[in-house]
């Protein structure tokens, strides 16, 4: 195990170029063996069920979509992780251990050289970075929520660019027709599934199913190599992987919740959790098995609820 290894980061300046060619490592690593199990004799077990004002809890708290979404985005099929600003051993192994996590809610990772779409940044001067990357890359954080893109918004990304985190993360989402395809007339915008002119059929919806969904298309993280010393790098790839694989709610309230979620928070006590938890894997493991195209939003968080009660 790699743990509280110093993390060299870069500048946000070097950062910047690297932005521009960055190739992504995506391999997961291979499924630890299972432990023994030993004999249980005399033990008296309790079983408690998640009780439903939890689960609700734990849904509302730690996710955050776009005002006006109907729909939890998610990943749709494949993800490629990208870390830059550390060392090849620790960015390999951060990159690892998201697409561990990925691989393990039914996704499947790039390969070596793939585009990434999950990019992890380190730098000593995140904000400064931010900045920079929102100047060269005006689009690149959907902050006006252009055609068919959804974000949190211009307040948001002001304290995404300005507050000082640990680890900040930015998600950019798309809206699709239910069926995955992109929406009739953006191909003019220069947008496309990669077949034209054939005749197709979309669903037109429901009151059961909505004729749209919400892909995530891409997601920045940017860790603060000053502020994660004390933090292994298990910790901070479980954390990380959780932000990028669901609309993570940075302002929630977890402290009452058993998650990794409240890694850096001082106030979490017992609930401070150095790992991925069993709350946390059920949630994802629901998300990722949940109809992509719910009516509203209440919807989904019910499902998400029912589904982690029965975990």
């Amino acid at each position: 195990m790699l743990n509280r290894i110093k993390l060299k980061a870069v500048s946000a300046s070097v950062l910047i170029a690297l932005c521009t060619g960055m190739t992504g490592s995506a391999q997961a690593s291979q499924t630890p063996e299972a432990p023994k199990e030993e004999a249980m004799i005399n033990e008296k077990v309790v079983i408690t069920a998640r009780r439903p004002a939890e689960t609700k809890s734990y849904v509302e708290q730690v996710t955050a979509p776009p005002f006006g979404a109907e729909q939890l985005a998610r990943w749709d099929d494949k993800i490629c992780v990208g870390v830059s600003g550390v060392r090849e051993e620790h960015a390999q192994f951060l990159a690892d251990l998201v697409s561990q996590r990925a691989v393990e809610i039914g996704l499947r990772t790039g390969k070596p050289g793939c585009k990434p779409d999950v990019t992890i940044l380190v730098t000593t001067e995140p904000t400064k970075l931010i900045a920079a990357m929102q100047t060269e890359y005006t689009s690149l954080f959907a902050v006006n929520n252009e055609t068919r893109t959804g974000s949190l918004g211009n307040a948001a990304f002001e304290q995404f660019k300005t507050e000082d985190r640990p680890v900040r993360w930015w998600h950019v989402s798309e809206t699709k027709s239910a069926d995955g395809a992109r929406i009739r007339g953006e191909a003019s915008q220069g947008l496309t599934d990669g077949v034209t002119g054939a005749p197709t059929i979309r669903s037109e919806g429901s009151r059961l199913r909505s004729a749209i969904r919400e892909d995530l298309s891409r997601v920045i993280v940017i860790v603060d190599a000053n502020r994660v010393q004390d933090v292994s790098l298990d910790s901070l790839g479980d954390y990380i992987a959780l932000v990028a694989l669901m609309q993570a709610d940075p302002n929630g309230d977890t402290r009452a919740i058993n998650t990794i979620m409240n890694l850096f928070r001082s106030d979490a006590g017992d609930k401070r959790a150095l790992a991925m938890t069993d709350w946390d894997k059920d949630f994802l493991r629901a998300l990722y098995s949940m109809p992509r195209n719910t009516v509203s939003l209440s919807q989904a968080e019910r499902y998400l609820a029912q589904r982690m009660e029965r975990e």
